[in-house]
């Protein structure tokens, strides 16, 4: 991770949120590398992110050891609201970088009670609460309801790099909530299809149209 003064596009970014009059000298941008934690589960809470590229992968960690993938945050919104509004002291989730992801970052040391008592803003956390929540209780329905492929094309989808899927198996698995033995047999039709094509430790996505098709808006924030 690489700490960086603001830019005036970040000042922008944050004047969206209502937050355009307030004294800023204590945020900083983060760059965080493809595969680096954000935070991790019940570790403290430092601060609230304000996306501005990239993609983050959402997990809970279960008392089986497993993980289970919660959602992405997609170029934009907020991580920390849901604590921030709850008085939590803690990460109720795990935050990982799966591209390279940039975020603003306000340490909550400083800016806690000028965040809740900023009616735009709280508004608008508002409301992406509710869409959050919307949002995982489909993305619930959809991944008990739905065959591990359809699971695993939304999986490939969002952690495709340059069209190139090449993450833990084994993991992969557990987060799609499939064994390991029938996630390889979903990949070898996929590959079968055309879809995929094995890549040395990875998989090339050759056909992003039907990719899509077989998914939905799994695990998806916008």
């Amino acid at each position: 991770m690489k700490k960086y003064t603001l830019i005036k596009s970040d000042l922008a970014l944050l004047a969206r949120y209502g937050l355009g009059s307030i004294d800023m000298t204590n945020a900083v941008r983060f760059c965080f590398d493809k595969g680096e934690y954000l935070s991790r589960e019940n570790e403290p809470l430092h601060y609230i992110y304000f996306v501005v590229s990239g993609k983050a992968k959402a997990l809970l960690n279960l008392s089986d050891g497993k993980q289970l993938l919660l959602a992405y945050f997609i170029s934009n919104g907020i991580i920390g609201d849901v604590e921030l509004m709850t008085d939590v002291q803690a990460n109720l989730a795990t935050l990982q970088a799966v591209t390279p992801f940039v975020c603003v970052a306000l340490p909550l040391s400083v800016y806690r009670d000028v965040l809740k008592h900023n009616i735009v803003f709280i508004n608008y956390v508002g409301s992406e609460l509710a869409k959050k929540l919307m949002q995982r209780a489909v993305n619930g329905a959809i991944t008990t309801l739905q065959p591990l492929e359809t699971r695993l094309c939304a999986y490939i989808l969002q952690t495709a790099n340059d069209g190139v899927f090449c993450e833990t198996l084994t993991e992969v698995a557990a987060m799609v909530g499939g064994s390991y033995r029938h996630l390889l047999r979903c990949l070898d039709k996929l590959c079968a299809d055309g879809v995929l094509e094995k890549k040395g430790r990875g998989y090339l996505v050759i056909d992003l149209q039907v990719l899509e098709a077989r998914t939905g808006d799994l695990y998806v924030l916008k």
